[in-house]
C-alpha cells in the first residue's frame, strides 16, 4: 500500500518533544519493547534461579574451580572434558554468528547482559525520577532538593540490584543455599566477597553510568559485526525514499499541550521529523542517517515511528527491519554465509552430542612407585608397587574393581573393591606379584608389560584401562 493512497487529515495534532537526551532515554511502548521485556525475563529468571537448583545433593549448574569440577545439568565435568566445554563455547560463538548474519545485532538488543541490565536500570530510574520530560520541568522550576533525593534513591536501588547480581554470580562458584547461609552468618570468604563486590561495582558502572558508551566504545562485538553481516542481513532500516524530504510537523514549545500543524504538501515525505526515534534509542543515534555500527537492533525506534505513523494516518513501517537489498527473512536465511555458519554450527552440535555419548565419567592414572623398586619376597616371588589414582566424575557413587592383565602370569595378591563417592577421588597403593618359577629362563626380560583394568560394578561402560610395566630382576 503506497503512502499516496492513504487519506491525510488536516490539521494533525502532535505533542512536541518534552525532553532531550541529556535527561535520559524516553520510554515507549510497542511490540519490540514488549519483546525486550520478555527477553529480560527469559534470561534473568534462569540466571537468578539456577544457582539455587540442586540435583542429587549437588548444584544443577555450578563451577568448582578449586576441585576442578563443573556441574552442568546433572553432569559432572572435569579437566578431561575440556573438549566438550570447548565445543560448547564454539557452538555458542557460531550461534552468535548465525544470529548476526540473519538479524544484525539482534542479540545485543534483546539478550546481551549489558542491554538487559541497562534497560532494567533505566526502568528503575524512570520509576523514581519520572520521565525525561518531568525531570526537565523540575529543573526549570528549580526543585533541586527533590531531584537530588530522587537521584540518591535511584542510586541506592541500583546498588541493591548490583549487589543481587554480584551475589548471584558468586553463588555459581559456591553452592547457592550454602552461600546464602554463610552470607547471613558472616562466614563469607574474602574471595567470595571480592567477587560479589567487584561484579556489583562493574554492573553499577556499566549499566547505570556508562550505558551506551559501552556499546559504542568498549564492546568489540560492535566492531566486527559488519564482517559477519551481508547486504541481505535484516537490520533496522529507515525508508529514506518514502520518508524524505521530511515534513515539519512540530514547532518549539515549552509546554505540554499539543501543537496543531497543517500538513498540506503532497510532495513531502512521510517523516514528520519528530525525533522520537532518536529519543527512545538506547544508543542515542539517528537511524535516519543510515545503518550505523552503534545500532543494537532493539527496535524501539520502530515502535516510536509506528506510533507516530498511526497518529498521522500513515502506513507503518517507515522504520522497520529490512535488508539493504530488499530481501525478506526467507531470502536472508538462504544466503551462502548463513548456510556456512549454520553448517559449522550443526557440525559442532553433532560433535557435542557424540562427545557426550562416548564420554566415560571415570579417570584412572597408574604410576609405578619409584620409591619401592622391584623386590623379591621370601618365597621367591617378585613384587612391584603401583599408585592407582581413580576419579569418579559420575553423578552417583560407584564401587570399582581393580584387575591386572599380563602374559607373564602377574597377579594381584589381594584386591578389595574401592567405593568412591560422586566427584571424589582416591589414590591406592596396589601390589603386583610375579610368581616364582624355578624353570624360568635365566635371561628373561627385566621389563614386562601389563595392563590395569578398573571397572565399576554398576553402570555400563564405566571402565578404564591403563598400561604400565613390571620391573623384574635379571
Amino acid at each position: 500500500m503506497s503512502s499516496a493512497s492513504v487519506p491525510r487529515a488536516q490539521p494533525i495534532h502532535f505533542y512536541p518533544p518534552r525532553a532531550t537526551l541529556r535527561f535520559g532515554i524516553r520510554a515507549i511502548s510497542g511490540k519490540f519493547n514488549r519483546a525486550r521485556w520478555w527477553a529480560i525475563g527469559l534470561t534473568q529468571l534462569p540466571f537468578f534461579g539456577l544457582c539455587w537448583a540442586q540435583w542429587n545433593g549437588q548444584p544443577l549448574v555450578g563451577f568448582d574451580f578449586l576441585r576442578q569440577k563443573v556441574h552442568l545439568f546433572g553432569s559432572l565435568l572435569g579437566p578431561q572434558d575440556l573438549l566438550l566445554l570447548a565445543l560448547l563455547l564454539i557452538g555458542g560463538a557460531l550461534a552468535l554468528f548465525v544470529f548476526s548474519a540473519v538479524g544484525g545485532r539482534i542479540f545485543c538488543g534483546f539478550a546481551c547482559p549489558q542491554s538487559v541490565y541497562t534497560a532494567l536500570f533505566i526502568w528503575i530510574e524512570q520509576k523514581v525520577q519520572g520521565t525525561p520530560g518531568q525531570r526537565q520541568r523540575r529543573q526549570a522550576q528549580g526543585a533541586w532538593a527533590a531531584a537530588g533525593s530522587r537521584r540518591l534513591l535511584t542510586w541506592a536501588l541500583w546498588a541493591l540490584v548490583s549487589l543481587a547480581l554480584g551475589w548471584t554470580l558468586t553463588a555459581y562458584f559456591s553452592s547457592g543455599p550454602d552461600l546464602w547461609r554463610r552470607t547471613w552468618q558472616g562466614g563469607m570468604g574474602s574471595v567470595e566477597a571480592s567477587l560479589m563486590l567487584g561484579y556489583a561495582a562493574f554492573a553499577f558502572a556499566q549499566a547505570g553510568l556508562l550505558r551506551e558508551k559501552v556499546c559504542q566504545h568498549m564492546c568489540p562485538y560492535a566492531r566486527f559485526q559488519g564482517v559477519m553481516g551481508t547486504p541481505h542481513t535484516q537490520s533496522v532500516m529507515y525508508d529514506a525514499p518514502r520518508g524524505e524530504p521530511r515534513r515539519t510537523a512540530m514547532v518549539p514549545h515549552s509546554g505540554t499541550q499539543a501543537v496543531a500543524v497543517s500538513i498540506a504538501a503532497p510532495a513531502k515525505g512521510d517523516c514528520v521529523d519528530c525525533n522520537l526515534c532518536v529519543e527512545v534509542c538506547p544508543a542515542g543515534i539517528d537511524i535516519r542517517n543510515g545503518l550505523q555500527y552503534e545500532c543494537i537492533s532493539c527496535g524501539l525506534c520502530i515502535d516510536a515511528c509506528d506510533r507516530v505513523m498511526l497518529k498521522s494516518r500513515q502506513p507503518t513501517g517507515l522504520i522497520r527491519f529490512a535488508s539493504q537489498q530488499g530481501a525478506d527473512w526467507r531470502d536472508t536465511l538462504r544466503q551462502p554465509r548463513v548456510k556456512v555458519y549454520a553448517a559449522f554450527l550443526g557440525l559442532t552440535l553433532l560433535g557435542v552430542a557424540m562427545t557426550a555419548a562416548l564420554r566415560v565419567p571415570l579417570q584412572v592414572e597408574v604410576v609405578r612407585d619409584r620409591g619401592v623398586m622391584a623386590r623379591q619376597l621370601r618365597n621367591g616371588d617378585v613384587e612391584n608397587i603401583y599408585r592407582v589414582h581413580i576419579q569418579n566424575y559420575d553423578t552417583q557413587a560407584h564401587t570399582y574393581d581393580i584387575q591386572v592383565e599380563s602374559d607373564a602370569g602377574l597377579y594381584l595378591p589381594s584386591t578389595q573393591p574401592v567405593h568412591i563417592a560422586s566427584g571424589e577421588e582416591r589414590t591406592l597403593a596396589v601390589s603386583v606379584v610375579q610368581p616364582y618359577r624355578a624353570d624360568a629362563p635365566a635371561q628373561a626380560s627385566a621389563i614386562i608389560p601389563l595392563t590395569f583394568n578398573v571397572r565399576a560394578q554398576t553402570g555400563p561402560g564405566q571402565q578404564r584401562s591403563r598400561s604400565s610395566s613390571f620391573m623384574a630382576p635379571r
